[in-house]
């Protein structure tokens, strides 16, 4: 269990990367995925209907670096060289990885009557954060010299979840400018990792004696069992239901004037509380310490085992301890999104988007502008500019493509950067090697009836406005 352990940490380091947050998405109403920001905005389609592969989301954030930043270069020979130096400089304290996904299962939304919008959907998600010390990979490039006389902060923390998402709510207009909305979420666990407490330190003073300190308090569920030679993933099917949560959505958007409309989110406000196969894995801090005085060379010249030793008290002292433990509760990363939009003319739109994330006691913000345009039913199409992990060179881009009853779509985050720089170069390993941030989201609608609101009838029967709201007559 203890190498299964370790080896999702390692693989964690590679491919997770900060704020699960979407901004061109904003600007993307005619999608009925726009709900999923802020459950108060209303999309422009009546009736929508989502199956397996109709939202399929992907999210990578990286704070820490680019592969720009490790300065590649290549001499006449055509041998590369890394600046390894320069690299370690541009980290930070704490360096974030943070990965996402998500996919609809089934979802179904409708505008009930005037003033009341309708969703449901059922989705799997997963989110994933890596925390790496700059004095972690410090050791590595720089050597102990520069942590003479200080400590080290060596220790990674890693958070993992998946779940699965059942999500019920709605808008109502209150009066013709305010709009509230609201989703209700019932959560299903299926595995996870949290680091409570995690710490690990290096201490040199000036005679160059070193000390490790450490101490750990990671819990798990759903992994444990996976290393195991007679998992059945179906017998363990109803265990896994064991792990039950709640998280809520709550949103608004005011009209300040006739082109001027303001809003504001809160989304995955909750937890889960994890039951099945929950394991700990910690380390004493009264225990894992060690002092390491050096070696004596005339000990080493004689053949005396004092490095070994030394070597083996240190692996005794910070042996994992490994053992069940009852349930535990994780949050899930909540997000706020404040929202801006300026019709400046009938279907073209701009507007800013300011969102955060917060997760474990740490904000992750992102900023985003962007602009929306409707050519007619048929066609619609955003373009963003977004500030988000260190970074500010993400050109997002949404568009879909609308033949009722299908409408074809994807949206993102420094989507527009990728096509932009093949285009302009004729590659894209420059897109890639500064590429810090990125989000996408695809997919298949099924959807029908385009709204007007500024078409109102007063004088139809109780039956026509039903086909009016439903098929736009």
């Amino acid at each position: 269990m203890r190498r299964l352990f370790f080896s999702v940490l390692a693989l964690s380091l590679c491919c997770f990367a900060q704020a699960q947050t979407e901004g061109t998405l904003h600007f993307m109403n005619g999608l009925p995925q726009v709900v999923y920001n802020n459950p108060a905005f209303v999309p422009r389609y009546r009736f929508s209907l989502g199956l397996p592969g109709s939202s399929v989301f992907a999210l990578y954030g990286n704070s820490g670096f680019s592969y720009n930043d490790l300065g590649v270069t290549r001499n006449t020979q055509g041998e590369q060289t890394v600046n390894l130096t320069s690299f370690y400089n541009s980290l930070k304290d704490k360096n974030y990885f943070t990965q996402a996904v998500q996919a609809e299962l089934f979802r179904w939304s409708m505008r009930v009557d005037a003033r009341f919008y309708f969703t449901w959907n059922i989705s799997v998600k997963g989110y994933n954060r890596f925390m790496v010390p700059r004095d972690l990979l410090g050791l590595a490039i720089v050597g102990t010299e520069p942590f003479i006389g200080r400590s080290a902060q060596l220790a990674p923390e890693l958070e993992s979840m998946t779940y699965l998402e059942n999500a019920f709510g709605g808008s109502y207009a209150i009066t013709k400018d305010l709009t509230v909305g609201a989703r209700f979420k019932l959560l299903k666990g299926v595995t996870s990792i949290t680091t409570e407490n995690s710490l690990f330190s290096l201490t040199l003073d000036d005679s160059y004696n070193m000390t490790v300190q450490g101490s750990l308090d990671t819990r798990t569920s759903g992994i444990n069992e996976l290393d195991t030679v007679d998992f059945d993933p179906a017998a363990s099917y109803r265990r896994y239901r064991q792990n039950n949560g709640f998280a809520l959505d709550v949103g608004a958007t005011y009209r300040l004037f006739d082109r001027l409309t303001v809003g504001a989110s809160l989304t995955d406000m909750g937890s889960i509380k994890w039951r099945n196969d929950t394991y700990n894995y910690s380390l004493d801090p009264a225990k894992a310490n060690y002092t390491f005085r050096g070696i004596d060379i005339n000990q080493v010249v004689n053949n005396e085992a004092t490095l070994q030793a030394d070597l083996d008290s240190l692996e005794q002292k910070f042996v994992l301890d490994e053992k069940p433990m009852g349930a535990y509760r994780s949050p899930l990363p909540g997000k706020a999104y404040l929202s801006g939009v300026y019709e400046v003319r009938r279907n073209f739109t701009a507007g800013m988007v300011l969102a955060f994330e917060k997760f474990r006691g740490r904000f992750s913000p992102a900023l985003t502008l962007g602009a929306n345009k409707h050519f007619g039913r048929r066609m619609s199409a955003a373009v963003s500019y977004t500030i988000a992990s260190r970074s500010a060179n993400n050109l997002g881009l949404g568009w879909s493509l609308n033949l009722p009853p299908f409408q074809f779509y994807v949206v993102g985050d420094n989507l527009l950067r990728l096509p932009l720089t093949l285009a302009t170069r004729g590659e894209i390993n420059s897109y890639v090697n500064s590429m810090q941030y990125f989000n996408m989201r695809l997919g298949i609608n099924w959807v029908w009836g385009w709204s007007k609101p500024q078409e109102k009838r007063t004088d139809a029967t109780p039956k026509q406005k039903w086909i009016d709201l439903l098929f736009n007559r």
